[in-house]
């Protein structure tokens, strides 16, 4: 989920720094909060500002994106992302799962894995959770803060820490700055959940999707992306898709793996390309 980060968004979020008084925040943290291209408020100007703005602030231990309050269709719970309090992220994701089958896991191959969309990390952190080293790219400057935030937190949790320590998390596009330490090989598992186009009537879209399809808009790119990454070495590629979603750029996956709400297309590498 990692639209290039249109202009507009940055008109419709606002940045309140941490008082004294709150809850200790990581300094760090505000540093980079301050780095993100959005204009800061005051907290005395909190309540006029969320009327029709998103806004990011440090609450409850953690920065959240709090949606308008003159908007329902955001709902009234912010959004921020956390793997520490929720105990499903505790346990590791069984074999059975369908992101695990499809990214070909089985009890002695835990390949490393390149996810090109983290998004909110939920897929990375499953993946993670098996044994799989991840390293996650997030282009979208909000999302990678919060996500990033999100992994401090874990690395120093109790129960989470093996986890986190297993997910990379970087803060571009692959394509522009891709790190001389990753190095895939045929044994990689490439993974991409590009954003799609949400439908009409779609009452059912959980809020925080809503907010993803609001500041983050759709990957206009996702075909190139994808094109882009089939050339690298790879065991397989899978993409993350709506169940009603064409296959991403026409390209008939090898096997599909649906589970309700989201489809798995795997792209197996063909072994003449391996050998060249």
């Amino acid at each position: 989920m990692t639209a290039s980060a249109a202009p507009s968004w940055l008109d419709k979020v606002r940045l309140v720094l941490p008082t004294a008084d709150e809850d200790r925040c990581d300094v760090n943290l505000i540093q980079d909060a301050l780095l993100l291209p959005i204009p800061t408020t005051g907290s005395e100007e909190l309540a006029e500002i969320q009327l029709d703005h998103f806004v990011l602030r440090y609450s409850e231990g953690c920065w959240q994106l709090f949606p308008p309050t003159d908007n329902d269709a955001f709902g009234r719970h912010a959004l921020g992302i956390d793997f520490v309090q929720n105990a499903r992220f505790n346990q590791p994701m069984t074999l059975r799962e369908p992101l695990a089958k499809a990214a070909g896991l089985r009890a002695n191959r835990r390949p490393m894995v390149i996810d090109l969309t983290a998004g909110l990390g939920r897929d990375a952190w499953a993946l993670a959770s098996t044994g799989c080293t991840v390293f996650a790219f997030e282009r979208h400057p909000l999302i990678h803060f919060l996500l990033s935030d999100a992994l401090m937190r874990a690395r120093l949790g109790s129960k989470t820490h093996e986890i986190a320590s297993r997910i990379h998390l970087y803060g571009s596009d692959a394509r522009a700055a891709w790190p001389d330490t990753i190095k895939p090989d045929e044994h990689t598992v490439w993974l991409m959940d590009p954003m799609f186009p949400e439908r009409q009537k779609s009452a059912l879209v959980k809020k925080d999707m809503r907010i993803f399809h609001e500041l983050v808009g759709v990957d206009a790119d996702a075909d190139a992306l994808f094109a882009w990454a089939r050339l690298q070495p790879a065991n397989r590629y899978v993409v993350k898709r709506p169940p009603y979603a064409p296959a991403l750029a026409g390209a008939k996956p090898s096997m599909s793996i649906s589970s309700g709400r989201v489809r798995f297309d795997c792209y197996i590498k063909p072994a003449a390309y391996l050998s060249q």
